[in-house]
């Protein structure tokens, strides 16, 4: 993995983490390893915002279909650091 591919997984992480900060944690800490759904307990609603909020902000489209290997925030940063690689 390059420098500049470090780069920017930090930065989405660190903006799934502001975006996931709202959402009640059974987590001590939101780490990439944290479950979107057992540790952040995520409905399909909750989860709809959060990919439109993630459209938005990093200007993607996310196929519903993708989500279903999506479990972690590591997971999600991965989908979202595809689409951006995908884009260019």
């Amino acid at each position: 993995m390059s420098y500049e591919s470090q780069d920017i997984e930090q930065e989405i992480l660190s903006t799934l983490f502001r975006f996931l900060a709202r959402f009640p944690s059974k987590a001590e800490k939101l780490t990439a390893q944290t479950s979107l759904t057992a540790d952040l307990t995520l409905d399909s609603v909750s989860m709809m915002e959060l990919l439109v909020e993630i459209e938005d902000h990093f200007d993607v489209g996310m196929p519903l279909n993708a989500m279903a290997n999506v479990h972690t925030v590591q997971d999600l940063a991965d989908q979202i650091k595809s689409l951006l690689e995908n884009r260019s």
